[in-house]
């Protein structure tokens, strides 16, 4: 009941574009309220500076540390230019340019170092989850750490994992069969028991549905040190 609910919410979330704005027409306004689509976004890029983040020159976000995600974000569709600029400059470090649809939802993920960052929108992908399940994707964001496997709590849900750089970004979740929620959040190098990354304060359930993410750099012990982050998708 509880994702029917949520699902509910976030259609109307895309119907309009905020209370605010419903809130100032008059009762005699029939004119019909403009469809949005949905944004995700999250900061991978490997970078001790943090970033903001901008649609059309517009920002959106300021100050997004690596590893910042959020999805709190809606605009009307058609072409967006999108990108993240070190905080306080303009400069673009990472951009895309694409054409987005009202009514969907869109992750948009960036990755690489500072140098050399990469921004890459994905349209999410729901037809294989669950509404009674725990569905999750993961994203390795981490360029230097090669395959990892991802653990909820002492369980292995996912293995040989690569850096999105070099392989492709998954679009779609998958449910779990077999775990029902999760607290902990563990990336190992794959096929070890060695950990690159723990979250030990993450709340996750069945019946909704979860982007997991690595960012930072593997042996880092500065703020580039790797760390798994999660996202709750719209749905």
């Amino acid at each position: 009941m509880a994702t029917k609910t949520n699902r509910l919410w976030a259609l109307s979330a895309l119907v309009v574009m905020g209370t605010s704005f419903t809130a100032c027409l008059k009762s005699v306004d029939t004119t019909p309220t403009r469809p949005v689509a949905a944004f995700a976004v999250i900061n991978g890029i490997g970078s001790s500076t943090a970033m903001d983040f901008y649609d059309n020159s517009t920002k959106v976000q300021t100050n997004m540390a690596m590893g910042f995600g959020g999805i709190n974000y809606q605009a009307y569709g058609g072409i967006h230019q999108f990108y993240f600029a070190k905080t306080g400059t303009t400069t673009q470090v990472a951009t895309s340019t694409a054409s987005y649809d009202s009514l969907k939802y869109y992750t948009l993920v960036s990755y690489g170092d500072s140098a050399n960052a990469q921004l890459q929108p994905i349209r999410d992908d729901f037809s294989g989850a669950s509404t009674s399940k725990l569905n999750f994707r993961f994203f390795n964001l981490s360029q230097n750490s090669a395959q990892v496997d991802l653990y909820l709590g002492d369980t292995k849900v996912d293995s040989n994992l690569s850096y999105v750089g070099n392989t492709s970004i998954s679009t779609a979740f998958k449910p779990l069969a077999n775990i029902s929620s999760a607290s902990i959040l563990r990336v190992k190098v794959a096929g070890t028991t060695t950990v690159l990354a723990e979250n030990t304060t993450a709340n996750l359930q069945s019946g909704y549905i979860y982007t997991i993410y690595l960012t930072g750099m593997k042996d880092s012990v500065g703020p580039l040190k790797p760390k798994v982050s999660y996202i709750q998708s719209y749905y």
